[in-house]
């Protein structure tokens, strides 16, 4: 017997698999430019760099939470990559990182994970907020528009009514 409530169940429950596609391919992408600008994609055969994106890939999605609703553009995975890129410069300097990640070591895609998940993460929760904060205003916005609209229907009723 279906319940009021389990009607929203089915489409909670596709937006959040639609989401989880959506921070898969941000996530992917993200890798992808990671790799690039690290200068690793040339430095080895297709079929090497594709399996460890994967793998990396894969390793990230693993600590992600996933929200009710992500999307992102290149703007977003641009400045991940850039902070993603800072952090690994930490643990290595700027001329080793290639090196480093070239490893493919389970150490270094640790870390490697690690930076991609601090970043992803915050990410997310940046959208969450904005959402939220946007739907606040919405609200306020039809709660606005529901009481002008009221005190349009009172006027226009008294005005009918005592014939103005």
């Amino acid at each position: 017997m279906n319940s009021p409530m389990n009607t929203d169940e089915p489409a909670a429950a596709t937006l959040k698999a639609e989401s989880r596609k959506q921070i898969r391919l941000f996530v992917t992408m993200l890798t992808i430019r990671l790799l690039h600008k690290c200068d690793t994609l040339q430095s080895r055969t297709r079929e090497r760099w594709v399996a460890h994106m994967k793998t990396l890939v894969t390793q990230t999605m693993e600590g992600l939470p996933v929200t009710s609703s992500f999307s992102a553009d290149g703007k977003d995975v641009k400045k991940v990559c850039k902070a993603v890129q800072k952090d690994l410069q930490k643990y290595s300097s700027k001329g080793l990182v290639q090196a480093v990640i070239l490893q493919e070591d389970s150490f270094t895609d640790a870390i490697i994970v690690h930076c991609l998940q601090t970043h992803t993460r915050d990410l997310i929760t940046r959208h969450v907020i904005n959402r939220s904060s946007s739907l606040r205003r919405l609200t306020v916005a039809d709660i606005f528009i529901l009481v002008v609209g009221t005190v349009l229907v009172v006027l226009l009723t008294l005005w009918v009514i005592l014939g103005l």
